[in-house]
């Protein structure tokens, strides 16, 4: 029976090849695709699963909410707050580390790399657990000399020699040298995590440096939760632990009914979530690298959309040629074939197809992977050895085939022989027809979708790129790590030196650069407008950058008032008399009318009595310069003319940026010797910072076109059923003197139909979707374009699919009337 079965299944597939390589290939295309969002998804969601109990590491985070730029919450933390809850939380926390990353260069005989050195407390290897590779880890915690490096890390370092041993000079930015004796090689039991550590060293109790001030951050605190730990009780307990352990600063004068807890707030995060957060703000660090959950439901949604177009596809075709197969089913029950065998027999044959197709798939994917990788800039792999993968496999495969046999296979197994061998038609009831239009609305109902997506993300895109920052980027090439002392003396003379080049138009100083590295080179005011009133205004926490003379020329920000720094006339940092230029934002924040108003006011610190008291006058209110974050509005910025404090120079150049890279490389070593020498291309860090919402873009336009090609692999498959079985009715109106563009009109206009009200659903949903993708960004394009968007993406819509079924209908529009009427 299961031969004959098999038998039957291989003659079909072979007598309908057309039908056969269309089911095939298209469920191939949506598998594929559906394997390669669900290895994405699965990449993303593992992070921080590896470690021994995942589920009880959680990350420390701070808020201050008498600081509108720290009120919402961020993951650095005072190094006073770890001693305190061990002490306070002692029966809740098993282990608990902080973990604080300095940056420099690591020196090793006479070659330099740049490196960041992490350090922890002890139970960092408790929580994080590692792979030993060789050495000791235990011994590494124990001294401050010692260090660990990670497998990558020693292997670039080192290559095949045994790194165990080996003697580190480690230069600071601020040009402290230390010196570490490598211990231990280590690879992370979890493979994906947050945790950015490549080299640790043990942590030497900050707070003793920092007694009694909980306002220094800078440190990340994780704690791992006994077994027995309610959570949720930890978390009520924290203001009260708030409240009997920070301390109010010196300056910070409190009315007796506030409570620290009011002004601090303390609160959890798991370390699974840490890489799905996307907080952004002064003391937060968004990274292109970040997971997006909502962009991993999106894929995740759209893998099973697609696979669920490419099923339809299946079902239609699949019941479409069952129906010329009821003179087949009539004889077979007639000789006795009972329900169960027939309904058997139809779902073998859909399963058949499907673990074909299934198998093709595994071939697309692994063509396919590569160019996914480069595009999403992850590396995957299918775990073919993974027992999960054949359930999946398996599961896939026979929902698929149930779902593309189940319809035809209970229609025809119930059919009555006598009504199927009374006549010589297919059977194809009304409402057969009427399900098949609507598997096909909702089809293209997803592609429209999708296809809405795509263009709006791309205008959005190029919208936010286009968005003028505040600042001129074009041809800037900044030199990091400029402020160390070693390097700091021979500056001067490397700006001459720069300036001589016929190619280099000026060059600047700043403590920060167009750049999100993840490290905070600013210092921040709280500053206040300086009035004659009895209440003083509230104060203002702003990032301060200190800047020469030549920054704002270099850098090309637009002065709106007052005029820019002049060396010699404008006293530096370490003067008594403070000129400060700030943006348009602080002035709007500190209550001044106009730019004009601000120029010539004075600023004050929050505390006029103590010894910290500083005065700045305004002399120049400069536009709004994004310098920190295009994800998020200009915040108050404040500058001062420090050349001495700053670590970054800035060279503004004619010509090509490698050309220039390797002309300054050149000057750099003869003027300061042969210090690491760091560059970064301002132009290509501002094309690259929106990597997440470019990966979000190109994965909506890769499967907006899977989802359409599919769609109208269905199409073109029904268009050629259709076509087949009206060929009678062709002929008998050519007779009657129909033209070819009449009966191409004709049959087209019965699948542009659904193609149109599948336009009418897609159209609000998308729209829907897309305006709330929109929210993340602080500057986006009208809503009221997305009107023209959706009209576009129903035009290409319908041109796809009118030119699907009119390449079909009318080749067969065009044959012979005899040929036609000679049918069957």
């Amino acid at each position: 029976m299961l031969k004959n079965y098999i038998t039957i299944a291989i003659n079909n597939l072979l007598k309908n090849k057309l039908y056969s390589a269309i089911n095939i290939i298209g469920l191939a295309v949506g598998i594929s695709a559906c394997i390669l969002l669900t290895l994405y998804v699965q990449e993303e969601l593992s992070f921080d699963r590896g470690w021994e109990k995942p589920d009880l590491i959680y990350r420390m985070k701070n808020k201050v909410n008498f600081v509108p730029s720290l009120s919402t919450p961020f993951p650095l933390t005072s190094p006073l707050l770890l001693p305190a809850l061990k002490n306070y939380f002692s029966e809740d926390i098993e282990y608990a580390t902080r973990i604080k990353t300095k940056t420099g260069t690591f020196k090793i005989k006479n070659t330099y790399y740049s490196e960041a050195v992490t350090f922890v407390d002890k139970d960092f290897i408790n929580i994080f657990q590692s792979s030993l590779i060789s050495g000791n880890l235990e011994k590494t915690l124990q001294s401050p000399g010692n260090i660990a490096l990670n497998e990558k890390t020693a292997l670039l370092y080192f290559g095949d020699k045994n790194p165990i041993g080996r003697v580190i000079n480690f230069i600071r930015d601020n040009g402290n040298e230390d010196q570490y004796k490598v211990t231990a090689v280590f690879r992370f039991i979890s493979p994906n995590t947050s945790l950015d550590v490549n080299v640790f060293s043990l942590l030497e109790e900050p707070e003793k440096s920092n007694p009694g001030n909980w306002y220094v951050y800078g440190f990340g605190t994780y704690i791992r939760f006994n077994e027995t730990a309610n959570i949720n009780k930890f978390i009520d307990r924290l203001p009260n632990f708030t409240n009997q352990n920070v301390l109010s600063s010196n300056e910070m004068q409190l009315d007796p009914d506030v409570k620290m807890s009011d002004i601090i707030g303390f609160s959890v995060q798991k370390m699974r979530d840490i890489h799905f957060d996307q907080s952004e703000g002064v003391l937060s660090y968004p990274s292109s690298q970040k997971g997006n959950e909502t962009i991993i439901a999106a894929f995740g949604i759209i893998s099973m959309l697609v696979l669920v177009i490419a099923s339809i596809n299946f079902v239609i075709l699949t019941s479409a040629r069952a129906t010329q197969r009821t003179k087949e089913v009539a004889m077979r029950k007639a000789v006795g074939a009972s329900f169960k065998q027939l309904f058997l027999q139809f779902i073998g044959e859909s399963i058949l197809i499907t673990s074909l197709a299934f198998i093709l798939a595994i071939a697309l994917t692994e063509l396919t992977l590569p160019f996914f990788e480069l595009v999403i800039n992850k590396n995957l792999s299918i775990p073919y050895f993974s027992p999960y993968s054949y359930l999946f496999s398996v599961s896939l495969m026979i929902f698929v085939g149930l779902l593309g046999g189940i319809y035809p296979a209970l229609i025809l197994s119930r059919l009555s022989p006598n009504n199927a061998l009374i006549s010589n038609k297919t059977v194809a009831a009304d409402g057969s027809i009427r399900f098949k239009k609507l598997l096909v609305i909702f089809q293209f109902t997803v592609s429209v979708a999708l296809i809405i997506a795509t263009i709006t993300a791309y205008c959005q895109l190029q919208f936010t790129l286009k968005h003028n920052p505040g600042f001129n980027p074009e041809n800037l090439l900044v030199v990091e790590r400029i402020g160390r002392p070693d390097i700091a003396q021979h500056i001067e003379t490397l700006k001459q030196e720069l300036l001589k080049h016929p190619d280099i138009t000026n060059v600047a100083l700043s403590s920060l650069q167009p750049k999100l590295d993840g490290e905070v080179k600013q210092s921040f005011f709280t500053l206040r407008r300086k009035t004659e009133e009895s209440k003083p205004q509230q104060g203002i926490i702003s990032p301060n950058m200190n800047v020469d003379n030549n920054f704002f020329e270099t850098y090309e920000i637009p002065l709106l008032a007052g005029r820019f720094f002049i060396k010699g006339l404008d006293p530096e940092k370490k003067s008594t008399g403070k000129n400060v230029i700030i943006n348009l934002e602080a002035a709007k924040q500190f209550g001044f009318h106009s730019a004009e108003d601000a120029v010539g006011k004075t600023l004050e610190t929050e505390s006029p009595g103590s010894p910290d008291y500083k005065v700045f006058t305004i002399i120049g209110v400069v536009t709004d310069s994004q310098f920190r974050n295009l994800r998020i509005k200009p915040e108050p910025e404040i500058y001062q003319l420090s050349p001495e404090e700053t670590n970054y120079l800035t060279v503004k150049y004619r010509g090509d940026y490698q050309t220039m890279v390797s002309e300054v490389s050149h000057i750099w070593n003869k003027v300061v010797g042969d210090f690491l020498f760091r560059e970064n291309n301002v132009k290509q860090y501002l094309s690259t910072i929106f990597f997440r919402e470019d990966l979000e873009n190109k994965a909506f336009m890769a499967f907006a076109i899977l989802s359409v090609f599919i769609a109208c692999i269905g199409l073109f498959g029904m268009a050629a059923f259709t076509v087949d079985r009206r060929v009678k009715e062709i002929g008998v109106r050519k007779v009657m003197g129909a033209k070819v563009k009449d009966i191409v009109k004709l049959l087209g206009w019965n699948f542009l139909k659904p193609v149109l009200f599948a336009n009418l659903i897609a159209w609000p949903v998308a729209i829907f979707a897309m305006q709330s993708w929109l929210e993340r960004f602080p500057y986006r394009f009208n809503s009221l374009y997305m009107i023209p968007i959706c009209l576009v993406s129903g035009l290409i819509a319908l041109a796809i699919a009118w030119f699907t079924v009119a390449g079909n209908t009318t080749r067969v529009a065009k044959s012979r009337p005899i040929k036609a009427l000679r049918y069957e």
